[in-house]
């Protein structure tokens, strides 16, 4: 399970009070609210976790070593832009 980050804090912060109901009890409906996005990450983590599996075992050794020159190329000339965009 992932640690919670201040950008995640920061944002259910602002999302989860929109949806709460001020007649009812706070606390039950942030913690409904919470259980909620907690299993939905699992499974959709758990998910793209078996796939991205599969699809490893599934990919020739020559393919990833070609995507992993293109990412890494694409990485690099990324890197040089933004050093030479922000020289001007």
């Amino acid at each position: 399970m992932r640690s919670a980050t201040p950008k995640t804090l920061v944002f259910f912060g602002a999302f989860i009070p929109q949806f709460i109901d001020p007649s009812g009890d706070y606390a039950l409906q942030v913690a409904i609210m919470g259980a909620t996005a907690v299993v939905v990450a699992s499974i959709s983590d758990g998910l793209y976790a078996v796939l991205v599996g599969g699809a490893g075992r599934r990919i020739p050794e020559a393919r990833v070593r070609w995507l992993s020159k293109i990412s890494g190329g694409v990485l690099i000339g990324g890197g040089l832009w933004l050093a030479l965009t922000r020289t001007r």
